[in-house]
């Protein structure tokens, strides 16, 4: 009888079930990426920092909260860059948009 040996799944598997996964549900935390894949913080965090550097995932913060904590999209609209402004933000552009 052979023994069977689970390998960690390839930094490929693991960016392509991000992917998929953040499509389907919608932005996440890693915390809510790692329950939902059942594969560990640290994978899940390496194949975030690595779809963030080749720009298929966008960051943002989530406030507020402590430590710092951070959704990850596909949407760059979700992104704090290019957020559609708050409905209470001036036509003109003057006002903050703190939502």
């Amino acid at each position: 009888m052979k023994p069977t040996i689970n390998q960690p799944p390839s930094s490929q598997s693991v960016d392509r079930k991000m992917l998929l996964l953040i499509r389907r549900k919608g932005p996440q935390t890693i915390e809510g990426l790692t329950m939902l894949t059942g594969i560990g913080w640290g994978q899940v965090f390496l194949s975030v920092d690595r779809l963030s550097r080749m720009g298929k995932v966008f960051l943002t913060p989530v406030y507020p909260s402590y430590p710092s904590e951070y959704r990850v999209s596909v949407d760059r609209a979700v992104h704090q860059g290019n957020q559609a402004p708050h409905p209470s933000a001036k036509p003109n552009g003057v006002g903050e948009c703190l939502g």
